[in-house]
This record gives C-alpha cells, structure tokens and sequence, in this order.
C-alpha cells in the first residue's frame, strides 16, 4: 500500500537535510588492475644508479594481484530491498556476486603476466558449502596456471579457513584467532507461540519425514526427523573436514579435534597446520612479499572515483531498466538461476521463483539462436507443486531442444528437486542440501485469535464443503481425508517422475522420499543425481560437448538494477505478520541470526487468504533452519 504522506515526509526530509546523496560505483564497476609500488621496487631504482654497463639488468619483479574478499556472496544477487531513511543515513546492505567474483578469478587464471594472486581475507566472509566447493576448484586452477596463491587472514571463520586452505601459503596476523566449529542446524517451531495467540494448523502430508510441517504442529523436533538430520549433518561436516585436510595435508581427525576445541589462537592454528606463518598485524604485503620473489609489483583493484547525485537523481537511475542486458551475441552459454521459493503467478516477485515469468524466460531462451546451451541453477527450496510442475514441463521442452545440465547450489529440495527431474545429468555439490520428496497442504485458522479482540466470522454455505477455506475453522474429517487422496496422488506422482529420471523402481525411490532430505555427497552415494560439481564444471562440460574454442557465459535473469514502488516501500504487513501472529518480536533479529523467513511468509500469506479457489499443495522444504 503506497503511503502518500510517508512518501511525502521523505522528500520534505530530503528537501530540509541532504542536498546531495553520494553513491559509490566500486561495486558496479569492473575490476580493474592498477601497479602500486613496493619498497623492494624503490630498493631495486636506488642500486639501479651504480650498476656499471657490462652488468646483466634485474630481474622483471613478479607481478601479484591483490584480491580483497569480503561480505555476502549470493549466486544471484536480487533487487535490494530499500528502506529510505537506511539509504539517507548509510545503512543499507548490498549483496555481491559470487560468480562475478568467479569470472574475474578466471580472468587472472588466463592473465600469462600474472606471477600470483594474494587473497586478502581480513575482512568477514559469508560463503556457503556449494561456494566454497567451487573457489576450491578456482583456486586448483589457478595453481596449475602457473599462479603462487598466498592468502591473509586475521579472524578467521570456517569459511575464510576453507578458502585459505586452497592456497600454496596461509598466513595469518599474530593478533588474531581461529573459529572453527563442527557443522550445526537451528530450527524454529512455532507450535507453542501459536497455542498462545489463538492460532491452528490443519494438516496433510506424505511422508513423514516431511519437516517443513512439523514447525505447525510440533513445539520440538521429532524424534525420527532429528536422527535422519543428525546423519545429515555429519555428511556436511565431513565434506568441509575433508576440503580442510586435504589442501593442508593433514587428516581430518586433526581437523575434528580443531573443531571440538573451536577457538584457537594463532599459534594453536600453526600448530594444528591450518596456518603457516605468523606476521605482525598490518604487515600483509611485506609478509607476502617473501613467498613471492625478491621483487613484487603489487598490482590492487582500481575503483572508479565517487559521483554525487541529487535525491531525485538516485532514485531515477534506481528505477531505471538496462533493456540491453538481456541480449546475447555469439556463441552464449546461459546459467538460468531458478532461486527462490516456488510459487504460481503472472508477476516477477523479488526472491521467488514466479511460473509465468520463469516459462516466458524459458521461452526466449528456446528461442535464442545464439543461446548454444544452458545450466540451470537451482537453489530453492520448493514451493507450490502446480507451479514446480508448470517449470518443469518447460524446462524439459528445453532440454530437448538445447543441451542443458542442472546444477544444484546451497539447496535444491522438494519442489526445487521435483523440477531437476528432466533428461538433463544433475550435478550437486558435496555441501548441497537436496531430496525432500514429499508433499504437504496446509492451513492456518485464526479462529481463537479472531475471538479474542471481538471478532466472530459467521459463514454462510449450502454444503460444508465450501467452507474449506473458512479463515476461523480448521479442516473437518471429510475435508482432511479429500485433501489426503489429493496430496497422496501427487506424491504417488512424484515417486513416479523421480523413478523415471533416476533409474530407480518407485519402491527404490520410496525407501529415500518420505521428505527425507540428503547432502549432495549422500544424494550422489543414493543416486538421487548424477555427478559432484558446480557451475564450473557444467560450463566445461557443455563447452565440451558443443565442441566450441571460446564462449561467452553470461547469467539469466538478469538483476534488476531498478526499484518499483513496491520495493521502495517495503513489504506490507511483512514484520507485522510474523509479530502478532507467531508471537516474533521481530523479523529483521530473525535474519540477523541466519532465518530466510521466506517459506513461511509464502505459507502464512497463502493460509490466511480470506477467499481463496481451492487448498495450494506443497512441494516445500523448510528454509527457515540454519547451517554453520
């Protein structure tokens, strides 16, 4: 809802306060590369005087590239969210591109001149497993292209550890420190804050390892989805143990006694071999400077200088479209970024996987000659199975038409899985998170809560049927046992597709569903995809098998860079929703501590429609748990 009078006291403030707004373009621009000089450079010009003319010239410096990594890194980066007095007084949050940050890596990778990369990581990271499995084939790369890797750390996380450890040499600040915990997953369940405000869940489900329910009707996880999660969790751990002692040629029992200890001190991280070497705080390039030649010529990231622009100004380029980003030349790759939680529609929808939009793009794809072929990514963790269904018929009218290969990123799960299952190989990483074959419906009635400050509904029907979707009753007998017959014939569907793609008889396929949910290493081990890798090794594989010297990669949907009144605005009822009717305090200390909240705002949302055609059925894994 557009507020005129907020909008109207923004530009008043505005008016009063800010002439001018400044906005960086570091992040926007290419990176580009720039010499710096070292002390061993103006040592090497002082002695260069003396020299007597039959002397043979020094040596050429090594040139290395310093790359700072910091912040969050998504693989594709949404249309920020904007809050306007966060902009005017600095408080917005940008996401960055990891496979931007890839691309530039392979740029250095083909770079003959480049001696070696230094990858400054004194700064926080946030990187999931997928991610780091990827850097760390990168990071091979560029070793075998001839490129010395030495990273920096200070305080270090898990993340920043896994990155480092794919380098030639780790070094770290002695004023620093080590965190290094074993893997753990936090979940929320909302049971008991519903019982307090009046709130009721009607339920049904197939397969009763089917978590994403068990927030609405369990105060605490179950005994079964706890054990089959533990085991999950240990898969994941284990392929980041693994990562870890491999590249620092340790064992990973090494590893696992660092991760029960979880802090270490810098000289405890020598000692334990995840570091090298030691060096004063803020000695970084002499540091490095010893594994890397004699002489060094430093070569930074180049940021175009800052440019002012009024209020008006910033919020026209804001809403601005670049029509030229959406075409294609030569001879093109497509990584199709399906991210998101799955839902039907007409409209784009920030964060979400919309069907109508999703097959038109598709659609163009199909249609695009230069497009040679396409790598579907998925990071979802389902949604709505008609619209997961709408997606994957288009999809597979893709595969038939073009090459194409999935790749699974952080989470492919339910819904997510249910749209993989084309004649197209799956590739997953060792940290994915995938599986979730089951099916769900679900409704909230706010009867209790409704009664509560004053308010009665009184419906009107010829038959009980017609009042399912009754925003202050809960299913009767007859309307859960109709639902059940519906969810348990698309899960019968759904055994039938996975079977079908995966080689697997549909009792093989039932021992692994149920909404059991797998590692990508387990889901490799099960069968449930075909092979461990990521984007990378898609695009290898794809460049491979059309026989092409060179492509050209490039990533769709393309992100808004504009803003509609909507995002300006915000999402109505968003932070009031998860207040009154879960009991949250707040939705922004939610995100703070890791939860997307998103399923279950698509879930509350669609549960609490007064009028609604008929009972939406999921193929939805709970996104709202957290893995470090």
């Amino acid at each position: 809802m557009l507020r005129t009078g907020s909008l109207l006291s923004l530009l008043i403030l505005n008016t009063l306060c800010f002439s001018t707004l400044t906005l960086s373009a570091q992040e926007t621009s290419e990176p580009q590369d720039t010499s710096t000089a070292s002390p061993t450079d103006k040592e090497a010009t002082d002695d260069s005087d003396e020299k007597k003319p039959d002397e043979e010239p020094s040596a050429k410096p090594t040139k290395v590239q310093i790359v700072p990594l910091s912040g969050n890194y998504v693989d594709h980066p949404q249309p920020m969210s904007l809050d306007p007095t966060a902009l005017l007084l600095g408080g917005s949050v940008k996401q960055k591109s990891f496979f931007r940050m890839c691309e530039y890596l392979e740029r250095l990778e083909k770079n003959k001149e480049l001696g070696g990369v230094l990858f400054d990581l004194s700064n926080a990271i946030s990187l999931n497993a997928a991610q780091l499995d990827e850097l760390a084939r990168r990071c091979e790369r560029l070793r075998k292209a001839g490129k010395k890797l030495v990273a920096w750390l200070t305080d270090a996380s898990t993340a920043q550890i896994s990155l480092a450890a794919a380098c030639d040499v780790v070094l770290m600040a002695d004023f620093g420190g080590v965190d290094l915990p074993s893997a753990t997953m936090e979940s929320m369940f909302y049971r008991d804050a519903m019982d307090l405000v009046g709130i009721q869940a009607s339920i049904v489900r197939a397969g009763d390892f089917k978590g994403a329910v068990e927030p609405y009707t369990n105060p605490e996880m179950s005994v079964h989805l706890r054990n089959h999660s533990l085991k999950m969790l240990q898969s994941l751990n284990d392929a980041t143990v693994n990562r870890i002692a491999a590249a620092r040629e340790v064992t990973a029992e090494e590893i696992r006694n660092c991760q029960k200890k979880r802090i270490l001190t810098p000289e405890e991280a020598v000692s334990a071999g995840l570091v090298d070497h030691l060096a004063p705080l803020g000695s970084m390039r002499t540091a490095a400077a010893e594994h890397f030649g004699e002489q060094v010529e430093w070569l930074t990231l180049k940021s175009k200088p800052q440019q002012s622009m009024s209020f008006f100004e910033l919020m026209g380029r804001m809403m601005a479209q670049d029509a030229s980003a959406s075409r294609t030349s030569g001879n093109t790759i497509v990584v199709l970024h399906l991210s998101g939680t799955i839902v039907t529609g007409k409209s784009e929808v920030s964060g979400s996987i919309v069907s109508q939009p999703t097959v038109n793009l598709i659609d163009r794809l199909l249609k695009d000659d230069n497009v040679k072929g396409v790598v579907v990514r998925i990071n979802s963790p389902g949604g709505s199975a008609t619209a997961s269904e709408i997606i994957r018929v288009k999809l597979a009218e893709l595969a038939a038409a073009k090459p194409t290969i999935i790749s699974m990123g952080e989470m492919a799960a339910s819904g997510g899985y249910w749209v993989s299952c084309i004649d197209a190989p799956v590739y997953a990483e060792s940290g994915t998170i995938t599986g979730s074959i089951g099916v769900f419906s679900m409704k909230l009635s706010a009867g209790a809560l409704l009664r509560r400050v004053g308010v009665n509904i009184e419906t009107l029907a010829l038959d009980d049927s017609a009042k399912m979707n009754a925003l202050d009753k809960r299913w009767s007998p007859t309307q859960q046992k109709q639902l059940q017959g519906m969810v348990d014939q698309i899960y019968s569907r759904f055994l039938e597709l996975v079977a079908s793609h995966r080689d697997l008889t549909k009792d093989q396929v039932a021992e692994l569903a149920g909404g059991r949910v797998w590692s990508g290493a387990q889901a490799h081990s099960l069968g449930l995809v075909d092979h461990l890798g990521g984007v990378d090794t898609c695009l290898q594989k794809l460049q491979k098998k059309l026989k092409l010297k060179t492509i050209k990669v490039v990533h769709r949907p393309e992100s808004r860079s504009g803003l509609d009144l909507s995002d300006l605005l915000g999402n109505e009822g968003e932070e009031e929703i998860l207040s009154s009717v879960l009991n949250v305090s707040s939705a922004k200390a939610l995100r703070a501590r890791g939860f997307s909240l998103d399923s279950t705002l698509t879930l509350i949302r669609e549960s609490l429609k007064p009028k609604h055609p008929r009972a939406n059925v999921w193929l939805l894994h709970p996104a709202e748990f957290v893995i470090q």
